[in-house]
């Protein structure tokens, strides 16, 4: 897939493909329906992004917000662009959820509603986790 991508280099968390970026589920995430927006060069710095790949992000983001509302109910949305791990441009897209719900047999309550989040983790399975992925691309589990 992308080669400079690390740890987030895994098809498997692919959701959808755009001109200039990918959407993939983040691999431990945040919330339900955590993902992350990675752009599909290697690029180091948010400064050398392009116009063209920057007026395709609201795009990506609103195919985002829109599963994750349809889908979990979610009412707010964080992005972060720590790179402190990785040296990419690519964004961790949160959704966030003003109530407690249950899903794929866990409950996924937002520890720090209506604070900004601070990237805790949420450990689920591959299983949960391919779950989730299905639920994005609008088919049931294989």
């Amino acid at each position: 897939m992308y080669e400079f991508a690390g740890r987030f280099n895994r098809e498997e968390l692919f959701i959808k493909e755009f001109n200039y970026w990918i959407l993939m589920l983040k691999p431990v995430p945040v919330t339900i329906g955590s993902c992350i927006i990675l752009l599909k060069r290697k690029c180091s710095s948010l400064s050398e992004v392009t116009i063209d790949e920057m007026n395709e992000f609201p795009q990506v983001c609103g195919f985002f917000e829109r599963k994750c509302k349809l889908l979990y109910g979610a009412v707010k949305f964080n992005y972060h662009v720590n790179m402190m791990k990785e040296d990419f441009v690519h964004f961790h897209a949160i959704p966030r959820y003003d109530k407690e719900m249950s899903r794929h047999g866990i409950k996924w309550t937002d520890k720090e509603w209506p604070l900004g989040v601070k990237m805790y983790k949420t450990e689920v399975s591959e299983e949960i986790l391919q779950s989730i992925k299905y639920d994005f691309l609008g088919k049931e589990k294989e």
